[in-house]
This record gives structure tokens, sequence and C-alpha cells, in this order.
């Protein structure tokens, strides 16, 4: 079988169709690119152009859709007037964009907007316009065409002024630079600033070089104020606003204020102002709405939003309080303090250290405490010690003195009686006669004093009076045998009922008058002693009073020679009693209790003077 064969010539050039055929699909299927084009009134080094032209860019460009190529022209109208710039600009964007097709373009000022406007039908017959500045034209003009969009640009001379003097409320005089060849523009600005007239007196400065300008401002008097808003020198239309605002503030002596964003940072206080950067960003958001399909015409017209803004360092330099300034303020080249910068460092590091602090603090005072417990503990061991050895001395003392009396008190009478019994039972039997009357009386006495002394050893042990007739009565009879046994004179007193005494109060009270007597008049050789006992209520007092030679109460308590003393103390805080000692060497003891009538196991506290 025969095959058919495509000559090479023809294989080459369906191939090329075919490739041509794909190439013009893919070119169709490729998104459009929409073209924006920007006219700047000034040169592109004018302070405002890059901020604006940065805003706008952004703005379109950010997103990436839909895709667009943006373009930037500059009028310079302001250094070579309208009649000179618009022609040659209009000639060069003819042929600069003739392959080019604009979609929207931007007017900034109503300069660029007034060439737009005179170039649309040959420049831009079906481009929407954005426009942004002083003036917006009325309503049959913007929907002329594709229509227009704008963002009116007002500038707040009046607002910037009232702020002013309220931040200023002393200022005697005002001074207004706003000087330009534009004379339309210089009476808005008289006419809106007129209002103010009647409270302040305001002066024009319309001097026509920089030199008399700046001559003008020095002589400016005290307590006046400055508000910078443009100045233009004839025939030269000074258009750098940051140099012309900066050698204003430089010969000022006083505060200046102005109405533009641009110039806060050359040393103006500031102003009531708009945001060149807002509105740069808010005209390339209405140019990117028109693109994805809104009619320029259907978007409303919008204000440039109007920002309170100062200089902080201005304001710290004329010492205006900061919380006079208006809610929302703008504050720029503020500085922060060390504490504003650093207040959640320097507070972590405050905690820290003063946990560290505390921590330290109470390490050292814990080791204290634990010292002093220790030396406590120590010392009272030390003391139990000596008060056990000592107490021991003082039971063997007392079993002595017992055992003494018992031996040569009772005993001694027993064997006198029994002697005597003895002699008895060797006589004639005669009851009657004298010699055994005689020892019948003997042995009488004897008796009798061996009871005495058996019923006084009793007494010292336990009164049983106490008991039975009250602490009253029990107190009274035994300072009358203290009298008697060791020729003293002691008194009682006592004032009130206690005859409800708790039975463990009565025998503390008893113990405590007992042992104080005893001190008073073995120690203290006291020859004159009192004891009173006073009822009130609850609260039962008790003192004894003595006119002996008295003793050094912290010498005895820091050697621990006063063993009464603790037994008084003792004795009291069993019932929760308190008690005050005072004596002096050569003046004598005052022993005083209180406590209540029924008794309180609360811990004593006990006061030395």
């Amino acid at each position: 079988m025969k095959r058919f064969r495509i000559p090479r010539v023809l294989a080459g050039v369906m191939t090329l169709l075919a490739w041509l055929s794909i190439g013009r699909a893919a070119l169709a299927e490729l998104p459009a690119r929409f073209n924006v084009l920007t006219i700047h009134s000034g040169a592109e080094f004018f302070p405002a152009n890059p901020i604006l032209d940065a805003a706008i860019r952004q703005a379109l460009l950010s997103s990436g859709d839909p895709p667009i190529d943006y373009y930037a022209e500059y009028l310079e109208n302001d250094r070579f007037g309208m009649e000179i710039a618009s022609p040659p600009l209009a000639d060069y964007i003819r042929e600069k964009y003739r392959r080019r097709h604009v979609d929207v373009v931007i007017a900034l000022t109503n300069d660029s907007l007034k060439f737009v406007l005179d170039n649309r039908a040959e420049l831009f017959p079906d481009a929407p316009i954005v426009f942004a500045g002083l003036a917006v034209p009325e309503d049959s003009v913007r929907r002329v065409g594709h229509g227009m969009a704008a963002v009116r640009v007002g500038s707040a001379y009046s607002q910037t002024l009232q702020l002013a003097l309220t931040l200023h409320p002393s200022t005697e005089r005002v001074f207004v630079v706003a000087r330009t060849p534009n004379k339309d523009m210089e009476t808005a600005v008289r006419a809106e600033l007129n209002a103010f007239s009647k409270r302040v007196p305001i002066t024009y400065i319309d001097e026509p070089t920089r030199s008399q300008l700046l001559a003008a401002v020095r002589a400016v008097p005290p307590r006046s104020l400055v508000l910078h808003i443009w100045q233009r020198e004839d025939g030269r239309n000074m258009s750098d606003p940051l140099d012309a605002a900066q050698r204003v503030v430089e010969a000022s002596a006083v505060p200046v204020y102005g109405t533009a964003d641009l110039i806060v940072g050359t040393g103006v206080v500031g102003g009531v102002v708009r945001g060149t950067r807002e509105t740069g960003t808010r005209v390339g958001d209405m140019a990117l709405q028109i693109l994805r399909g809104t009619r320029a015409a259907d978007i409303p017209v919008e204000d440039a939003q109007l920002v309170p803004t100062f200089d902080w360092r201005q304001i710290k330099r004329w010492g205006i309080d900061p919380s006079k300034l208006p809610p929302g303020s703008n504050i720029r080249f503020w500085t922060p303090t060390a504490w504003e910068a650093y207040r959640p460092y320097i507070i972590g590091t405050v905690i820290v250290v003063a946990a560290q602090l505390l921590a330290i603090t109470g390490l050292i005072v814990q080791r204290e405490r634990r010292r002093r417990a220790e030396a406590t503990v120590s010392a009272s061991y030390e003391r139990i010690r000596q008060l056990a050895g000592r107490l021991i001395n003082a039971q063997e003392a007392a079993r002595a003195d017992i055992a003494r009396d018992l031996h040569d008190g009772v005993c001694q009478e027993l064997a006198g009686v029994s002697i005597a019994v003895g002699t008895l039972k060797g006589s004639t039997g005669l009851i009657q006669d004298a010699q055994t009357q005689q020892a019948l009386s003997k042995i009488q006495v004897e008796t009798l004093n061996m009871f005495e002394g058996i019923r006084r050893l009793s007494h010292d042990l336990h009164p049983a009076t106490l008991r039975l007739v009250g602490l009253a009565t029990a107190l009274q009879a035994h300072c009358a045998e203290v009298e008697k046994r060791h020729g003293v004179q002691v008194k009682f007193k006592m004032v009130g009922d206690v005859a409800d005494l708790h039975p463990d109060v009565a025998v503390c009270f008893f113990r405590i008058a007992q042992e104080s007597l005893r001190n008073g008049i073995v120690h203290g050789q006291a020859r004159r002693l009192s004891v009173s006992l006073v009822r009130s209520g609850d609260r039962i007092d008790l003192t004894i009073s003595d006119d002996g030679r008295g003793f050094d109460l912290e010498a005895a308590r820091r050697t621990g020679s006063g063993l009464g003393l603790v037994s008084i103390e003792e004795r009291a805080h069993a019932v929760g009693a308190d008690v005050r000692i005072v004596t002096r060497l050569r003046q004598g003891t005052t022993i005083h209790v209180r406590g209540s009538a029924h008794g309180d196991l609360a811990s004593v506290r006990v006061a030395a003077s």
C-alpha cells in the first residue's frame, strides 16, 4: 500500500498557523490592564506630591485586582504659571500616551482639574475623573461625560485659630501670614477669620518679600499668636511651604500655628489639618471603585477628614497643658519618658525585686525569730532547771520545817504527855489530891499547846476557814494571826461582796496574800503591812503593801532568785489574773492582783515597774 506524504513546506505552514491560533487564544484569555494617570499641579519635588503619589499608588496596586498601570505627570504651574505650563504638558501627554488608553484621570488641586477639563475632549475623551481640591464643581459639571468623583480638601483656618486661642487664653493679638497672588483665596481666608475680630485684634502680615515678612514676624509683640497659612513672594511664587514655615518659626518669639499637616515638624505648634496621606489613599480608593464598575458620578462627594495635630516638642516648649488638647488629637514627635517607654519592664522589675526583698526580709525575720526562740528556749530551759532545783530545795525546806515543827513541837509535847501519864500511873490513885491535880493541869496545858501547834500547821498547809467562811474572813483571820505571830501591824480592808467567788480564785488570792505577807516580813523586814480586797462587778482586786526595804525587781527576775514572785505570777496565771508589782530599794513593795470573780484561763499579762 502506498503512503500519502505531505510536503515539508506545507507542514511548516500548518504548524505556524496552529501556533498563531493558540497565541491569539492565550492573549484573549489574558486580563485587560487599566491605565490610571494622575496630574499634580506642582513640581515633582513639591513636599506634598510624593506623599500623595505614594498613597494613591499603594491604594491602586495593593490588591492586584484589576491589573493597573499607574502614571504621574506634573503641571508645575506654581513655577511657570498656567498659561505657560498647560500647552507643553498637553502636547507631552498627547504624544506619550498616544498608544495607551487612559481609563481614569486623577486631578489634584483646582489648577490640575482646570487643565484636565480644558483638554478632556482631546486627551481624555472617555475617562472618568477623580478630583481632590478646595472647590468642588457643581453636579452639572461632575455629571458631564463619564462623570467625576471628588474629595473636598478644606482648610480649617477658623478651627485652627479657635484651638490656638483656647490653648493660649491670655492672647491679646493674632498675626496671620497668608499672602498669595490669588486674591480670591486671600479674601476667603479673611472672611473666615473675620468672626474672631471682636474677640481679639487680627493683623495680616502682607509683606511682598521674605526678608520683609521675617522682619514683621520678629516685631510681633509678646502675648500674641502667629497663624501661618502660606506666603508667596511677588514675582517668585515661593513654592516650598516647609522652608517658609520653618523661617517664620525661627523669626517668631511667640507660638506659631499652621493649617497644613506637612509643616507640623518645622516648629509650628500644630493646628486642625487634613492628612495628606489619608487624602491620597481615599482618592486611590475612588479610582479603584470606578475601575471595578462604579459610575464616578454615583460616588458621593467626601470631605477630607480634619484632625487636630500637634508637635509634642512644641507643646513642651510653650508649656501647654496636654490635658487641654482636644480628644483624638494626633501627637507627633512624642518622646516617651522612661516610665512610659519601659513601664511593663519597670513594673515587672519592681515586682521581682520587691518579691525578693520580701523573701529576704522574711528569711531574716524568720532567722531572728528562730534565734530568739532558741535563746528563749535555752533561757527557759535554764530557768526551769534552776526553778526545778529551787523548787526541790523549797519542798525539802518545807518538809524540814514541818518535820521540825512535828519533832520539836508535837513530838516533844506528846512525849511530855506520855511521861505525865506514866507518872500518874504510879500515883496513889487519889485524883483529887494536889499533886495529881497539878499533873493533870500540866497535861491539859501541853495537850492544848499540842493542839494549837497542829492546828497552826494544818492552817498553813490549807486553811479550813477559807472553805467554810470565804476569802474575806479567811484573809482577815490570817492578818490577825500574822500580827500575833510576828509582832507586826497588819491592816485589812474589804469593799464589796466577795462571797460568791470561784473556789480556785479564792484559793489563788489567799495564797498570793499569804506569800506576799510572808515575803514582806521575812525578806523585806516590814513592820507595817496592809491587805485590801475590792469587788466591783465581776472584777476583783487584791492589793498587798508593806513598808519594807524593797528590792530590785529586774535583778530578781534576771538572776531567778525571786521564787516567791514566780509562785505569785504562776498562781495568778492559773486563773487568768493580771499581776502588777511595784517596788524600789528602801521604798517598800506593793503587789496588785486583778482578775475575774469567776476565773479566766486566758494567758496572764504581767507588768512590772
